[in-house]
């Protein structure tokens, strides 16, 4: 069954209706509103925040940076290894954030807010978030107070940007951003945009990448396993996943990425035994053993 309440259903089916190259203008339909010039964000016509850019929450040019899902691996591992302030925990990896302070929390999928807006409520106020138009939307219909006080910085999909109409990621007008092979892209500059694939990993790869830190390390990324529950969810009470349906797009992703860190000097490297990524030629690494 979904997370996404009829309403917002009901507001994607006329979205859709009106046309493919604006559909996704539902993200932030009816009363968000994103000025992507000088970041202000209102809501129901009010002032309710400033963006941040990802530089300002994400350390740049450190030594570690660590992307951590919540992939099933995550359960038997000691996250906590991981230096302050070093990881961006994505969806449920909120959890972790008492234990590891991270340096914030990415959020694409709307259906987890809906889900779990609890989590990020109960995150410290200081943890920055990093959150699609339409994440943003429904915490600003959920909870207000979650979003007060705290660093937002907005991951905007260069292929269907706010307020822009939808676009090829092969357009001209991206050539200095994206970073392209026969199958996929990246962007070299994730606060004009990222590229999106279906995994928020993938997004959080592309703003640590931008850091240029010496070493990424992807734990929690299992992608083999998205049918079995998550490290923080018991059997029988799991939210529905398609990474499994979209591997294949998640893999070509990656795999640029490997090729784009190591030719610019960062080691990635994947924390989970279990992981697809080790497919990849990614190197393991037992940091969280």
């Amino acid at each position: 069954m979904s997370d996404r309440p009829l309403s917002r259903k009901i507001v994607k089916l006329i979205a859709l209706i009106t046309g493919p190259s604006t559909a996704h203008r539902q993200d932030i339909w009816p009363h968000l509103t994103i000025n992507r010039t000088d970041g202000r964000v209102a809501w129901r016509g009010r002032d309710l925040l400033t963006l941040s850019r990802f530089s300002n929450i994400v350390p740049q040019r450190g030594k570690l940076l660590a992307i951590v899902g919540s992939g099933p691996s995550l359960g038997q591992q000691h996250p906590q290894n991981l230096p302050p302030r070093t990881a961006i925990l994505l969806n449920g990896a909120a959890t972790l954030a008492p234990r590891i302070t991270p340096c914030a929390v990415a959020v694409e999928d709307e259906r987890f807010i809906f889900r779990h807006i609890q989590m990020l409520a109960d995150l410290p106020q200081e943890t920055p978030l990093l959150l699609s138009p339409a994440a943003l939307r429904a915490i600003a219909e959920l909870r207000l107070d979650v979003l007060a006080d705290r660093p937002i910085a907005l991951i905007d999909n260069l292929a269907k940007p706010v307020n822009r109409p939808r676009r090829l990621l092969d357009d001209p007008d991206l050539d200095p951003v994206v970073a392209r092979d026969a199958a996929t892209g990246l962007s070299r500059d994730p606060d004009t945009g990222v590229v999106i694939v279906g995994t928020v990993a993938f997004s959080a790869l592309q703003i640590a990448l931008a850091a240029t830190p010496q070493q990424i390390v992807l734990a929690g990324i299992d992608l083999s396993n998205a049918a079995a529950p998550r490290f923080y969810e018991k059997a029988g009470d799991t939210a529905p996943s398609g990474i499994i349906t979209g591997l294949d797009r998640s893999l070509a992703a990656f795999a640029l990425a490997r090729d784009y860190a190591g030719g610019n000097g960062i080691a990635l490297t994947c924390a989970s035994p279990i992981s697809a990524l080790l497919s990849l030629g990614i190197p393991y690494t037992d940091i969280l053993e």
